[in-house]
């Protein structure tokens, strides 16, 4: 299968697993249902959706790259691209879909939204993970030359994450959700304040590492320094903005 989203993808995957994990309180996910996951990753959201669905449920893992996810009884792996596979199941087969965004150019994101729909059981939400186009901040630096790097590496991350168009699940989530008989609707969206030398800066480093050969306008000296600030207690950013819609199909 020729797989048009990078392989490897879980840092900025794992931008979103705090937004989605808020949300899963809030779905009531019960033993024994049927879950599907889009854009798996390395199985973080996974693991907690087979917690929740016990040793009966079952868990469709899907994604582009699946090198990561390992296989149970209650989880069921599936390497699909999008952008060429149709998504496992028939219609009405699912309790619960989570998707984030799977980090690359989907030919038509409406088209895979609609394909989750029509596998939604009645009563059923629909869970959507995103990075807006929302620049990030920069509160505090060691100094105007550190700022400017930190600010044109953090643009650069943030141009690959979202695209030249913003690339989000959809730009206009209501009137589609709306259009397909999902009536009820929720979009949060939130950022955090990330520390040099915590979780969210090191995640932010790891990003880069990983986005390297795609970063034309940042050295490797650049490269080398941002990793070194990303340490330094002295710098505070505000992390890009993740979005999270969920919408409930029609009882």
């Amino acid at each position: 299968m020729t797989t048009t989203l990078p392989a490897h993808s879980g840092p900025m995957l794992r931008l979103l697993n705090p937004s989605i994990h808020l949300v899963l309180d809030r779905l009531g996910i019960r033993t024994n249902q049927r879950l599907l996951e889009i854009g798996a990753g390395a199985g973080e959201i996974t693991a907690r959706l087979a917690e929740l669905v016990g040793r009966y449920g079952a868990v469709t893992a899907v994604d582009a790259d699946t090198s990561r996810l390992t296989g149970t009884a209650v989880i069921d792996v599936q390497r699909r691209d999008p952008n060429r596979d149709l998504l496992p199941g028939q219609a009405n087969r699912y309790d619960h879909i989570v998707a984030r965004w799977p980090h690359g150019t989907l030919r038509d994101p409406a088209d895979v939204i609609e394909q989750m729909i029509a596998r939604l059981r009645s009563g059923g939400w629909l869970v959507l993970a995103d990075i807006t186009p929302t620049p990030p901040r920069i509160y505090r630096a060691p100094d105007d030359e550190s700022a400017t790097l930190i600010h044109t590496v953090m643009q650069q991350v943030h141009h690959a994450l979202t695209g030249p168009h913003g690339a989000t699940w959809t730009t206009g989530p209501e009137t589609l959700l709306v259009s397909h008989g999902m009536v009820r609707h929720c979009i949060h969206t939130g950022t955090e304040t990330w520390t040099g030398g915590g979780p969210g800066c090191r995640l932010l480093a790891d990003i880069v590492a990983h986005l390297r050969p795609s970063l034309t306008d940042i050295t490797d000296a650049d490269a080398d320094r941002f990793a070194d600030l990303m340490t330094d207690p002295r710098v505070l950013l505000g992390s890009y903005e993740s979005r999270v819609i969920h919408a409930r199909e029609r009882t």
